[in-house]
């Protein structure tokens, strides 16, 4: 009788059998590669990292544009007039997770101290640190404080010592950070830097205790501790991560524009016409727990969320068009409740020319091949229209995004014949070259052998062959393709790049002159011009100005065309009904710890819509029975 009642739980449409409490259940699509803070550089791991560690600030949860706003900081910080001083002061009511690291297992108070050890292990030669622009520049001290503890390795091994983790961290000192006692925090820079802020919002410039690293050396990676709402109990780096309420969490509350002027911020009556703001003033998180699963293929991930056993997702492209038939929600999902947040992703999908080919650096063959892109057409089928027409780098909703299109139109649409007027401007009337009566021949650098990777790089062939251009297609793997953009030895790649932070700095770096490769600047754009005015922006706070310069820059950009700007995403965040207090943010994960479930409604929503078909499990029961009694039977006596 008990293998026939397993059979029969076997049968049940429960994923998530025995769990108690609220439970928030997710799904990402690719396998985080880490939790050590600095090491982060993936999507996936920072989305894991994003709630168990913090830092001096973080996102403000509902506002947009976005704003940062005091985390394990007190408040914002003390600036000095040159601009170079950043003065926080800790809150005293933050401590680290409890951990078998810690004396009799309990978290301690987190001090200034803390963020020193952070930032010497962050910039350390050992640590591997993934990414190293956020300070390198900027932080006094951090250049010569790494010469300085690479030379304390190469001491240990001419010694023939054996490897210690971070030879020279305390004996080499890092001035451009200072605790100036327990909870001030002094930060010195060798420049002004308006972006600093967005960095300190970042994962990999969380807190973290350093008797927690020393205690699991290597798998410090796989055990993290820090401060944040959530604490981990269970993690396996290819199936799932398990995160428990954190008990011990300091007080922190839900935004109440409405009762506290203080916490305004625009639009927020919008945010609460919608519900997200039904707990206002109320403390966090709200979840008992969260249970994310890794779910790399499309179709399951899909599934998954479709039948109720994750709360949100952003369907999957080949899943669009059932979700979001003629971009609205589907009358099936509609009918089961759920809600649509379209948002504008903060990215760009481009078309990467190497300026620096001896056919690429022909300005006006790159303004012929950008004339020739149908926009409109890759919106509408390989979007499924859940995409924008990029005009410039600078996405909307990001100060710099500006309606200027020479060689775009409005809606994306290819313009054949004024590209075939500046193909033979070019020197290529028809494609051809006068000289050698010859066909223009290009070569396109394509990611990945995926249905998606085929289908762009098809296109590209076609549009270009409607103006009498020959592409020929070279198939790579990622870092392939990387090392023949960093050695410039391609002439066309297919790119997009995701915002760091809500800054047009962030996208306008990869076309400064002294980025160009074998930096950062894959397309080696080099203009006066431009690189003049992004050394001003660079130095500017968020201002009228600056945003007049961004808009100057992007201009250029869409005049030149070392980039093909192509779409901006639209990513369609779907969530279920039961799921309440939700707005998606992409710059990081910290949105959980906001929202709640209500486990009743989801419980019987989802027993609803998978009623298990019983009769196989039942029919396979008697047979089995069946045949256990007749092998009994016929036991011999």
């Amino acid at each position: 009788m008990l293998l026939v009642a397993s059979l029969l739980l076997g049968c049940s449409p429960d994923p998530y059998p025995g769990e108690v409490g609220d439970i928030l259940h997710i799904s990402l699509r690719s396998l985080p590669k880490t939790m050590d803070p600095p090491r982060v550089e993936d999507q996936a791991s920072g989305k894991l990292t994003a709630n168990i560690f913090e830092g001096l600030v973080s996102y403000h949860p509902y506002a947009r544009p976005y704003q940062v706003q005091p985390a394990i900081a007190a408040s914002l910080p003390e600036v000095s007039e040159d601009g170079l001083t950043y003065t926080f002061h800790l809150r005293e009511d933050v401590t680290f997770h409890d951990d078998p690291c810690f004396p009799d297992g309990e978290g301690r108070q987190v001090v200034a101290s803390d963020f020193v050890y952070a930032m010497k292990r962050f910039a350390h030669p050992r640590t591997n640190t993934k990414s190293l622009w956020m300070f390198r520049d900027a932080l006094v001290g951090f250049g010569a404080f790494r010469k300085g503890t690479q030379a304390a390795i190469e001491a240990e091994h001419e010694a023939g010592l054996p490897p210690t983790p971070l030879p020279g961290l305390d004996e080499v000192p890092l001035p451009g950070i200072e605790a100036v006692d327990n909870h001030t925090l002094r930060l010195h820079l060798t420049r002004p830097y308006p972006q600093l802020m967005w960095v300190l919002a970042m994962p990999a410039a969380s807190v973290y205790p350093r008797e927690c690293v020393a205690h699991y050396g290597d798998d410090w990676r796989n055990h993290p501790v820090g401060t944040g709402p959530f604490r981990i109990t269970e993690y396996n780096p290819v199936y799932r991560a398990v995160y428990a309420r954190n008990e011990d969490y300091r007080d922190v509350r839900v935004p109440d524009p409405r009762n506290r002027p203080e916490d305004r911020y625009p639009d927020w009556e919008t945010d609460e016409a919608a519900g997200r703001l039904a707990r206002a003033g109320e403390r966090i998180p709200f979840v008992d727990g969260v249970e994310i699963r890794f779910i790399q293929e499309d179709q399951p991930r899909w599934l998954y969320f479709k039948n109720g056993h994750t709360d949100f997702v952003n369907p999957p492209k080949d899943n669009t068009a059932e979700a979001l038939p003629k971009g609205e929600l589907s009358p099936e999902l509609i009918d089961r409740g759920v809600t649509v947040q379209p948002w504008v992703e903060l990215g760009t999908v481009y078309t990467c020319l190497n300026t620096k080919d001896e056919r690429m650096s022909n300005v006006d063959l790159r303004r012929a091949m950008a004339l020739a892109f149908d926009h409109k057409w890759t919106v509408d089928n390989m979007y499924a229209g859940m995409a924008v027409v990029a005009h410039t780098p600078v996405p909307p909703g990001v100060a710099g995004h500006v309606d200027y299109r020479p060689y775009h139109t409005q809606d994306g649409a290819s313009q054949i014949e004024r590209a075939k007027e500046l193909l033979a401007k070019a020197g290529y009337p028809d494609g051809l070259d006068p000289k050698t009566g010859d066909r223009l021949h290009l070569t396109f650098q394509g990611s990945g052998t995926s249905v998606t990777s085929r289908q762009f790089a098809a296109r590209f062939v076609d549009e270009m062959r409607r103006i009498g251009i020959e592409v020929d297609v070279v198939v790579n793997t990622f870092p392939q393709l990387l090392d023949k953009m960093r050695n410039r030895e391609f002439q066309v790649a297919s790119l997009s790049w995701g915002f760091d932070y809500p800054d047009a700095q962030n996208i306008l770096q990869l076309l400064y002159g002294p980025n160009a490769a074998p930096g950062i600047g894959s397309a080696s754009f080099e203009n006066a011009e431009f690189d003049a005015l992004y050394d001003q922006a660079v130095l500017l706070p968020d201002s009228p100005e600056r945003t007049a310069i961004y808009e100057q820059m992007a201009r250029i950009v869409s005049d030149e065309v070392p980039w093909i700007t192509r779409a901006h995403r639209i990513r369609p965040h779907l969530s279920h009904r039961w799921l309440h207090g939700y707005k998606y943010t992409e710059v990081n994960d910290q949105h959980i710890r906001y929202v709640w479930v209500d486990d009743e409604l989801r419980d019987a929503s989802v027993a609803e819509w998978n009623r298990p078909v019983r009769w196989p499990c039942v029919l396979f029961s008697f047979v089995l029975v069946g045949l256990v009694a007749g092998t009994l039977v016929r036991r011999p006596q």
